[in-house]
């Protein structure tokens, strides 16, 4: 068994279904600052029974995710109209993660390398590993920031735990359904 060196918990805020959804959350003054953000994730379909786009993305600066993902990102512009978009925006749990850019770097690789095949971008991503053994856990959140209980209200393909065990270069996913409790 592998030490597992790196484990970050993600908070999700979401889904917002366009980049004005975003800008409404950035002016609200009881929602977190949109500089604590540095992962993205959308997907989209232009009608109910066509096949999802997804792609993830970061913003290493913490200035402030739309200054990344905005209506001129070049994957957004592709889906922009489409009829059905979830965006998601995510947060390390703890402030000091994301200070340190291999911190991104490797929740990212991680999280593209596990959804490849769900992905149509990313395409230098999926052929790489992450550095060394990584957890990530995703927690999801609506956008007035309560948790959200419904799993079928999240990214729908994404699970709630990720680990790469780098000894046997092997990538497990599970979701946290069987929990119970508050926060």
């Amino acid at each position: 068994m592998e030490v597992i060196k790196r484990t970050y918990t993600i908070q999700r805020v979401g889904p917002f279904h366009s980049i004005e959804d975003i800008k409404d959350y950035k002016n609200d003054d009881t929602t977190i600052d949109l500089g604590y953000f540095n992962f993205y994730c959308f997907e989209a379909r232009n009608c109910s029974n066509s096949k999802w786009r997804r792609y993830f993305g970061i913003h290493q600066k913490n200035d402030g995710i739309d200054k990344r993902l905005n209506d001129w990102h070049e994957y957004y512009r592709q889906i922009k109209d489409y009829k059905y978009k979830n965006i998601w925006i995510g947060t390390f749990g703890n402030d000091r993660d994301q200070k340190d850019k291999s911190n991104i770097d490797i929740v990212e690789t991680l999280l593209i390398r596990a959804y490849k095949e769900e992905l149509g971008d990313n395409d230098k991503k999926k052929k790489m590993e992450p550095a060394e053994s990584v957890c990530v856990v995703n927690l999801w959140y609506n956008i007035y920031e309560q948790v959200k209980h419904n799993r079928n209200l999240t990214i729908s393909f994404m699970d709630d735990v990720i680990v790469y065990d780098g000894e046997v270069r092997r990538i497990l996913k599970g979701r946290l359904s069987e929990v119970k409790g508050t926060f």
